[in-house]
C-alpha cells in the first residue's frame, strides 16, 4: 500500500531594501510507502516544525451513465471517494483515534431549491447559516430594500452550511444519505484529532495509527509551520 503526500512549507520572506519577496514552497511526492510517509514525518518534527496532518482519501470520477437510475446523459461527471468517510470512521475509532466528523453541503442554488435543503437540516435538529448573493442590476426585480424580493429571483444564489459537527460520525449518516438520495451534492470530512502525547514516540504512534486507517492512494498533507516553543 502506498500513499502520496504534499509539503507545505512555511513562508519565506527576503528583504532587499524596501522590497519584500515572499517565497512559498511546496512539495508531492507520489506512492510512498508507509515507512517512508512515518520517515517524512519524523524529519519534519526533528527539524523543528510542527505539522498539522490532513487526509484525503482517493477521490474517483464517475460519468452520468455509471450513476444507477439515470437517464439524462447531460448530467455533470461526479467526483466520488473510493472509501466512505463513515468507512474511515469506524477504521479510526477501532484503533482508539478520536477524531471530528463535519457535514458540508456544497449545493448551492435559487431560494425554492435549498429551502428543501434547509428543512432537512432543521427536521435534524441542526442549526444553519444561509448565505445569499443577490444580483442586482436593470434586469432583475431584486429591490435591495425590499427583503421579499430576495427570494423571487432566480439569479439569487442561496447557500446552507449547517453547524453539522460530531465526535461520531454515524449521527451525521441519515442527514448525509437523505441530501444524497434527493441530489444534492453532500461531503462529510473525517479530521482526526491531533495526538495527546507527552513524547515524540507517543506521538509518532498515534500518526502511524491515523495512517493505518485510510486506504491505498490516500493523499496526505502536511501543512509546516515554525515551532515556537
Amino acid at each position: 500500500m502506498t500513499y502520496n503526500t504534499k509539503t507545505i512549507y512555511p513562508a519565506q520572506e527576503d528583504k532587499d531594501g524596501r522590497k519584500v519577496t515572499t517565497t512559498k514552497q511546496t512539495d508531492v511526492a507520489v506512492e510512498l510507502k508507509k515507512d517512508e510517509v512515518l520517515k517524512l514525518y519524523n524529519s519534519y518534527r526533528e527539524a523543528g516544525y510542527s505539522v498539522n496532518v490532513s487526509f484525503q482519501p482517493p477521490l474517483a470520477t464517475k460519468s452520468s451513465d455509471e450513476k444507477e437510475d439515470n437517464d439524462d446523459k447531460d448530467d455533470k461527471a461526479e467526483v466520488v471517494s473510493l472509501v466512505s468517510p463513515f468507512d474511515v470512521a469506524k477504521r479510526l475509532a477501532k484503533q482508539g483515534i478520536e477524531y471530528r466528523a463535519s457535514l458540508k453541503i456544497k449545493s448551492k442554488g435559487a431560494y425554492e431549491d435549498m429551502k428543501d435543503i434547509m428543512k432537512l437540516v432543521e427536521a435534524e435538529g441542526y442549526e444553519y447559516n444561509v448565505n445569499v448573493t443577490l444580483k442586482v442590476n436593470d434586469e432583475t426585480t431584486t429591490n435591495i430594500d425590499n427583503p421579499d424580493s430576495w427570494t423571487d429571483e432566480e439569479t439569487n444564489v442561496f447557500r446552507v452550511s449547517p453547524k453539522a459537527s460530531t465526535d461520531n460520525a454515524e449521527e451525521l449518516h441519515q442527514l448525509y444519505d437523505t441530501l444524497n438520495d434527493k441530489g444534492y451534492e453532500v461531503e462529510i470530512t473525517i479530521k482526526p484529532k491531533a495526538p495527546k502525547a507527552d513524547d515524540m514516540d507517543d506521538e509518532d504512534d498515534s500518526f502511524a495509527n491515523q495512517l493505518s486507517a485510510y486506504p491505498d492512494g490516500t493523499l496526505v498533507t502536511f501543512k509546516l509551520t515554525e515551532d515556537d516553543a
